[in-house]
């Protein structure tokens, strides 16, 4: 028994007559990705989201930036600790 794989699309692309009208379509579809790319994109970092609704991905990176951070902040206190006191 095989299953059928449902068509991402439920519709047909649309007809286009001539070339100003396709590229009138073509312009409407980029705006529609560059707002669909830049709603993926968005995380708490740069949106009101909660940190929470990051998804893991996101999460795990930002646990590693936070701790590269901290890590180089401490190793310049150690190599500037005795420049101020001079």
């Amino acid at each position: 028994m095989t299953r059928k794989k449902k068509p991402k699309f439920q519709s047909a692309p649309p007809e286009v007559s001539d070339l100003n009208e396709a590229k009138t379509l073509i312009d409407e579809l980029w705006e529609q990705l560059r707002h669909y790319e830049d709603k993926q994109a968005t995380s708490s970092k740069n949106s009101s989201k909660p940190p929470s609704a990051d998804n893991p991905k996101d999460r795990g990176e930002r646990k590693k930036t936070k701790a590269l951070v901290t890590a180089i902040r401490e190793e310049l206190k150690k190599v500037t600790q005795g420049i101020n006191e001079k």
